[in-house]
């Protein structure tokens, strides 16, 4: 193949980093998609949000706050505090509001949107609990609602179990942890919590605790202020604040685990600790010619991480070419948040990372 590509009259262009070949693409001998011809991605769409976090130079900018249960709700917090996930819709007077409307001035190199919203903070007491034990490694025993918790008879093998977002039982269905604690504030929280563990008992008071970050495209100096004036408006207390950068985010994997139920099977889980079900591995079957277990056994099936190493690309490469395995047709659904995309890859002893880009380039021009 490579002395083919040497051989062939071409011209390629280079914008953006993209190599491609008109040639290529009209040649009478296509790169094919056979066993020797294609790996398969594990949600392939979660590189590029992860590598806000984790590429050189990159960091977020953390607030740990306190207040008083009954100077302002969770649900207020998170409504006129911090404001709705999409900024332009936020309320007057809110974080992401005026992140949004200021962001020239506060030196951002972008329009904040959905995604890059400018700040992120915990949707409940629950959920603040476990980023601390995530983003700032703090013990449970030793954190204050960690201890309400224990203290409100909810065993600890239960809650660290929680900290996962699983789908537990409620009120005769399932659903997901932190959506059932999602607004609730302080003593309501913990009285939810003991109901779907099935305990009761006294609860102990206590303040109001939140994880908020300022996200990787908003960490300028005056985000940062703007950031502590609303807070003391609000009467919200910080209480400590730092700064993380993508080195530590990477080794902790701590995006992977904060994103726990997209990340635990792009990045955190090896293709062979997953199970499909088994009407599922059927579909995967009859769709791509090749039996799950077949594809683990041959090496085919990466994670994304993986699958990004193994093509010689990053998270933007990656996002594009999967948007053009769905295009293409070439996605199957095993459940929430878990799905394979066919991807085109060269064989391994042929993967040099020039290669590798220009195949996978091309598969995501011509999904297009």
């Amino acid at each position: 193949m490579l002395r083919a590509l040497a051989s062939a009259r071409v011209k390629v262009a280079v914008a953006s980093g993209i190599a491609l070949s008109a040639y290529l693409l009209n040649s009478q001998q296509p790169i094919q998609a056979q066993s020797d011809g294609h790996i398969f991605v594990i949600n392939g769409f979660y590189m590029a949000m992860r590598e806000k976090y984790t590429k050189n130079g990159e960091s977020i900018y953390y607030y740990l706050v306190e207040w008083e249960p009954k100077k302002l709700s969770w649900e207020d917090f998170r409504g006129k505090v911090l404001g709705a996930t999409d900024p332009a819709t936020a309320a007057d007077g809110s974080l992401r509001k005026a992140i949004f409307a200021d962001w020239k001035s506060l030196s951002l190199k972008g329009e904040p949107n959905v995604g890059d919203n400018g700040v992120h903070a915990s949707a409940s007491p629950f959920e603040a609990l476990a980023e601390r034990l995530n983003w700032m490694g703090a013990k449970l025993e030793d954190d204050a609602f960690g201890k309400a918790m224990l203290a409100s008879g909810i065993p600890k093998d239960t809650i660290m179990a929680w900290t996962k977002d699983p789908q537990v039982e409620y009120d005769g269905k399932k659903a997901s942890l932190f959506e059932l604690l999602e607004d609730l504030d302080y003593d309501d929280c913990l009285a939810k919590s003991q109901s779907i563990a099935g305990v009761s008992g006294s609860r102990p008071s206590g303040k109001m605790q939140a994880y908020v970050f300022l996200k990787p495209h908003a960490v300028t100096e005056p985000a940062k202020k703007l950031v502590s004036t609303k807070f003391a408006e609000a009467g919200v207390t910080i209480y400590k604040q730092g700064s993380l950068g993508a080195s530590v985010i990477e080794k902790d994997k701590l995006i992977d685990n904060h994103y726990y139920a997209i990340a635990n099977k792009a990045s955190l889980s090896k293709p062979a600790e997953l199970n499909p079900p088994a009407a599922k591995q059927e579909e995967f079957a009859k769709k791509f010619g090749i039996t799950w277990k077949q594809a683990l056994a041959n090496g085919e099936v990466y994670n994304a991480v993986d699958g990004c190493k193994r093509l010689g690309i990053d998270g933007e490469q990656m996002d594009k070419t999967w948007g053009a395995a769905k295009k293409a047709g070439n996605l199957l659904k095993f459940g929430g948040g878990f799905y394979a995309g066919k991807i085109p890859a060269p064989k391994k002893e042929e993967s040099s990372g020039w290669l590798t880009s220009i195949v996978v380039t091309i598969y995501a021009l011509v999904g297009k």
